[in-house]
Order: C-alpha cells, then sequence, then structure tokens
C-alpha cells in the first residue's frame, strides 16, 4: 500500500503540473465564457441599438425639437396689506406695484414664487405664455431646459385672452418652436404637452386631440370669462403647465396650454395656436407699446402666399411720405424676411422713431426697394377718446389741482373730472375727482399716455381701470373691470 501510495503519490507529485493546469483550465473556462457572453452580448446590445428604429418614435423626434424652446417661468409677487379699504370691497394684486408709489410703505409685504411654463416662438427670446401665469409679477425668471437662467421683461398681456409676451435677452440667438396651424387639426391624432407641472421641469405628457372647438367659462380675476374655440386634449395638463406647448408629430406649436378642469382627470384644454397668432398681432403693436409710427395698414396674403399687402396708407405718416401704395406686398425688411403679419410687428417693435428702415416691395410685377424713416406716434385727441370709450370727461392733473383736491401725494396720473351717465365708468362707480392711473396693463401718467392706450382699444374690449382718490377718510386705491364701448 505504501508503495502504491507512493506510486500514487509519486505519480500525482508527477502530474501535479498536468493536473494543477487542468484545474486551472477548468477554473478560468466559466470566467472566460462569462466574459465572452458579456461582450458579445454588449455588441449585440449595441448593434441591436444601433439598429432597432423603433425607439426613436415621432414623440421623441418631435419633443427633441421643442424641448430646447419650453421656458420654465417663476414669478415674484409683492403681496401688501394696508389700513385703507379698497375700491367697493374688491383688490387687484396689479395695482400694489403702482400703490406704493402713492402711499409709500406698507403693513406688511410677502413674495410668492408661482411656477408656470412658457415657449420660445422666435431667435430673438420673445416667449409667449398665460396671462394668469405672470399678472402682477414684480420679477419674472426663465430656465431652459440646458440650464440658463435669465430674467424676462414684459412685452404686454391680454388678461381676456389670457395670452401674454415676454422677452429674454440672450447674446446668441435662442431655440424656438415652429408655428403650426389649428385649421387643420384632427380628431384623434397624437399630442403632446410639455412644461413644468408642480415645478418638475421639463416634463412631457401625450395623449389625442379629443374635441375642437370647445367652449369653457371660467371664474377668474377679471370675472366669468368665456373661451371660445378651445382645444381639448387627454395629454395631462397639471398646474405649472400653464402657458406651456402643446404640439403635434412634427413639432409644430398647436396650442398654449391653459386649463384644466378639476373634477375630472385627463381633461385639459389649450387656446388654439391661430387664436394666438391674432393675439399676438395686438400684442406686439410696435405703434401702442413704443409709440413708433409706420402708417400702413396690413394683411396677410393667403395660407400659401409669403408677405403682406399694405391695404391702407395713413395721411401724412412715415410711409406715405415714401410714397407706399395700397396694394404694395412687402416681402423683407432690412435683411428680414417678413412671411406674415407678425413678423412685421416684432421686427418694428425692435425700432425707434429716427430709425431707418430698407423695405423690399412688390407693385404691378416690379420689385424695388423702399427707404422709409420711422416717426413718433402723433398724439390722439384724449378728451374725444375718454368720452367715446368710457364715457370720461378727463383733463391734465396740474400740482394745482392735485393740491385743491388732497391729491398732492399721486405721482401721475389723469384726472376726472366728470362721469358720463349710463356709460361703462358711470357703471363702473367711477367719479369725478378719482385719478385715473392704469388701464389694462398699461401705467397711465400723462393725458397723452391714456389717448395713445385707448385709441387701440376696440368695441367690446374688457379692461381693467385703476384709481386713486382721497376723501375724508383717508386715501384710498380700486378698480373696476370696464367694457370699451
Amino acid at each position: 500500500m505504501q508503495a502504491g501510495s507512493l506510486r500514487y503519490l509519486s505519480g500525482g507529485v508527477r502530474g501535479f503540473g498536468y493536473l494543477q493546469m487542468k484545474k486551472t483550465i477548468l477554473l478560468f473556462l466559466p470566467f472566460i465564457f462569462i466574459t465572452c457572453g458579456i461582450v458579445s452580448f454588449n455588441k449585440a446590445f449595441a448593434a441591436e441599438s444601433k439598429m432597432s428604429p423603433n425607439r426613436r418614435t415621432p414623440v421623441v423626434i418631435a419633443i427633441e425639437k421643442v424641448e430646447p424652446a419650453v421656458a420654465n417661468i417663476s414669478t415674484e409677487r409683492l403681496i401688501t396689506q394696508r389700513h385703507v379699504d379698497p375700491f367697493f370691497g374688491s383688490r387687484s394684486d396689479r395695482f400694489d406695484q403702482y400703490f406704493d408709489e402713492f402711499f409709500g410703505q406698507s403693513q406688511k409685504q410677502t413674495v410668492e414664487r408661482p411656477l408656470g411654463s412658457g415657449v420660445i416662438i422666435d431667435e430673438d427670446g420673445y416667449i409667449v405664455t398665460n396671462e394668469h401665469v405672470v399678472s402682477r409679477a414684480s420679477k419674472i425668471k426663465v430656465r431652459l431646459s440646458d440650464g440658463k437662467d435669465f430674467e424676462a421683461v414684459m412685452i404686454s398681456s391680454d388678461p381676456i385672452s389670457d395670452l401674454a409676451v415676454l422677452k429674454i435677452t440672450s447674446p446668441i440667438p435662442l431655440p424656438y418652436v415652429k408655428m403650426g396651424t389649428s385649421k387643420d387639426l384632427m380628431i384623434g391624432e397624437p399630442v403632446i404637452a410639455l412644461g413644468n407641472p408642480f415645478g418638475l421641469e421639463n416634463s412631457v405628457t401625450t395623449g389625442v386631440l379629443s374635441a375642437k372647438n370647445r367652449t369653457i367659462t371660467f371664474n377668474t380675476q377679471h370675472g366669468d370669462i368665456k373661451y371660445d374655440g378651445m382645444i381639448q386634449t387627454d395629454a395631462l395638463i397639471n398646474p405649472g403647465n400653464s402657458g406651456g406647448p402643446l404640439i403635434n408629430m412634427d413639432g409644430e406649436l398647436i396650442g398654449i396650454n391653459a386649463a384644466i378642469v378639476n373634477q375630472a382627470q385627463g381633461i385639459g384644454f389649450a387656446i388654439p395656436v391661430d387664436k394666438v397668432r391674432q393675439t399676438l398681432v395686438k400684442l406686439f403693436n410696435f405703434r401702442e407699446i413704443n409709440k413708433i409710427w409706420f402708417g400702413v395698414q396690413v394683411e396677410e396674403q393667403g395660407d400659401s402666399a409669403k408677405g403682406i399687402v399694405v391695404s391702407s396708407v395713413e395721411a401724412g405718416s412715415p410711409a406715405d411720405k415714401a410714397q407706399f401704395k395700397t396694394g404694395d406686398y412687402i416681402t423683407k425688411i432690412d435683411s428680414k424676411e417678413i412671411l406674415d403679419i407678425l413678423d412685421f410687428e416684432k421686427y418694428i417693435l425692435k425700432k425707434n422713431a429716427g430709425d431707418k428702415l430698407q423695405i423690399n416691395v412688390k407693385r404691378a410685377g416690379r420689385e424695388f426697394r423702399i427707404d422709409v424713416t420711422l416717426e413718433s406716434a402723433p398724439l390722439p385727441s384724449v378728451e374725444n377718446f375718454a368720452l367715446e370709450k368710457l364715457g370720461l370727461f378727463v383733463q391734465d392733473l396740474t400740482p394745482q389741482l392735485a393740491k385743491k383736491l388732497n391729491l398732492w401725494w399721486v405721482k401721475g396720473g389723469v384726472l376726472i373730472s366728470g362721469v358720463q351717465k349710463n356709460s361703462p365708468a358711470a357703471t363702473a362707480g367711477f367719479e369725478a375727482g378719482h385719478v385715473l392711473v392704469y388701464v389694462g396693463q398699461y401705467r397711465i401718467n400723462t393725458i397723452e399716455e391714456l389717448g395713445v392706450v385707448l385709441k387701440t382699444m376696440k368695441k367690446g374690449t374688457i379692461c381693467d381701470v385703476g384709481i386713486v382718490w382721497s376723501d375724508k377718510y383717508g386715501e384710498h386705491q380700486g378698480y373696476a373691470r370696464v367694457t370699451i364701448r
């Protein structure tokens, strides 16, 4: 047994290297197979990822187009509490920013930071959002999906259409969304809502277009407002989505997310893009905002044609002096191609009185250039506008009148000297001795400013009119919602 064992051991010792090598190989074989398997799997996975067209769906592609243009909006609002009673028990936070100018320091101030969404509509940094997202904001901040932060300024807003235009400034052109149309929307077509619900930045929901031309009535700070032609969708729209884009599968803007039904899940509404476009033309009104005079009325040529056509020329205007004619087609201003009225308004909004424009015009088969020098808008007949549209008799608030009426603390405004019976102003409760300090979103410092604002307001327009006044009980503020007649 010893010899045999020895032989065994001896043979074992002699064969140890061979056996050990076999064991080593056997031990490493699973590792080799596993490693090879992992490598093969990774290669296969990579190949599959490159080969599979199903993951990068039309939804993904549409989101990639639009997401860089979606804005996360945060605002700061000054909330003020005072001893004085508001006008007829009503209150306007919008008016608080003006009220401090007249009354000085208040009892208590707090700051809110509500969140909402918006979308950039051109490379210059104009942003469309809901009016209720930014109304009464003392400061507006914007963050884009790449993490860049901007401070935005309010260009103009319309509480009745619930739309507002903001502007951010960037040294480089900004990403923007292409506007589609709401004329060809189809029930059941896929749609995507983008925004920042509940402060969760860059969120996306998908669904279908559930219905068109919905009429919805909402209770707002401006009273009950009826919205016609709304888009209904089951793409989830949550608080914070307001003002964000609703897009189609081509990555085109088809609506601005506006509202939800609290009592139901999966029912949201958006303002159709064609209505957005119509409102933006008014909100970009360079004559009203920057007091710039060009002197033409323009119309769009149609769905397929590019450029705008001159429908009328104002006598004595810069356009008249440059010999514009009714029927002229404007295709370019300077090097900017003009596709529609919105392009026209946006471009001139950046200009000032005295700036010269080089305008490409087509007339009777000829194409040529006309140079126009912009001027300051002429002042309207304020007294006539105030009486015609509001039923107010107005005059300048001189220092002598201010002292006599105990209005020495008022810094700017227009004095109401009388109110026409059965007029919008009479219905609102305005009286002689009140001082008008804002109309709509515009601060009114002088009688000329009142005229410029009223001239652009059409019959049926609903706006807030703010006033201040003094009586034996002290100093007061107030506002009322008035329909222009």
